[in-house]
């Protein structure tokens, strides 16, 4: 199974110049977040869908006015906005022969753009707003199931991504808004959707940071949602936050990538030089074998 670099592991927000890089060196590609609009995106992938593999990753293709993608959103507008952008990529996916769409898990916060990576701000809100998390999860457990449906029909699956929870995202009762970030949960909810088609993105660095804060080894989330795995996001971190930070031989799922050698594996490490990427696709071929 060939391994993929999200486009975050590029220096540039150019599309054009990532897909020419990645032509050049021999690079699959996760579009990602954190690129700005073009009305020329998705012309400009598909074309380049003819000479390389694609997968497709949450908030892509972009909007020309931005929001935050949340499936468990009680707002209306946000969820109805949420809902057209992963239909948008599920039929990008469906024209690029992409085998899934993954998405992020939903939280029960209504998140403004700059709020998103600001623990502080989400923890305010999360203190302010009266979303109950169960209908927040109501909420996404029955999007998931309709957008899978509208994917089958295109012979594509759907993922979801685990969600990340630092210390900070805790409040003083020991809630937090963010879904699908302890594997309980996780595993409730793949019992609760109950579809073959929906599997799981496990974010090694998610894990890690959500392990530390629940004070549980991060090997678990392999070891116990082992058969809803679908794909990786591969980077590290030290426990504490999110940081993208590069792959190493001693990280604590490499142990683990030679039985999962078989899905997809997306670098997900920030703003990498050339010879950085290249260095990092080469780890990660020699640990899954």
């Amino acid at each position: 199974m060939p391994c993929y670099l999200s486009t975050g592991c590029f220096k540039t927000t150019d599309l054009d110049e990532i897909i020419a890089s990645s032509l050049e060196h021999g690079f699959n590609l996760e579009l990602s977040s954190a690129l700005p609009f073009s009305p020329s995106s998705l012309e400009t992938v598909c074309n380049a869908g003819k000479q390389l593999d694609f997968l497709v990753h949450n908030y892509f293709p972009p909007p020309a006015i931005p929001f935050v993608l949340n499936l468990a959103s009680t707002d209306p507008v946000i969820h109805q906005q949420s809902v057209k952008l992963c239909k948008n990529a599920i039929d990008l996916c469906a024209r690029l022969g992409a085998p899934f769409y993954s998405v992020h898990s939903g939280f029960a916060l209504n998140l403004r753009p700059e709020d998103l990576g600001n623990h502080a701000a989400q923890r305010q809100l999360a203190e302010r707003q009266s979303v109950p998390r169960g209908k927040a999860y109501e909420i996404y457990v029955k999007t998931i199931n309709n957008l899978a449906l509208y994917a089958i029909d295109s012979d594509v699956d759907l993922l979801v991504e685990n969600n990340v929870v630092s210390v900070e995202n805790i409040s003083d009762d020991g809630t937090f808004p963010l879904l699908l970030a302890d594997i309980d949960e996780l595993a409730r909810f793949f019992l609760d959707i109950n579809n073959p088609a929906v599997g799981l993105l496990l974010d090694t660095g998610h894990a890690n940071v959500s392990a530390a804060t629940f004070g549980i080894p991060p090997e678990l989330y392999i070891e116990e949602l082992r058969p809803f795995i679908r794909c990786l996001h591969l980077s590290d971190n030290n426990g504490q936050c999110d940081t993208n930070s590069p792959i190493r031989s001693e990280s604590w799922f490499a142990p683990y990538l030679k039985e999962l050698a078989a899905i997809p594996m997306v670098i997900e490490v920030n703003k990498l030089l050339q010879d950085e990427m290249l260095q990092q696709v080469k780890l990660i071929e020699e640990l899954k074998v």
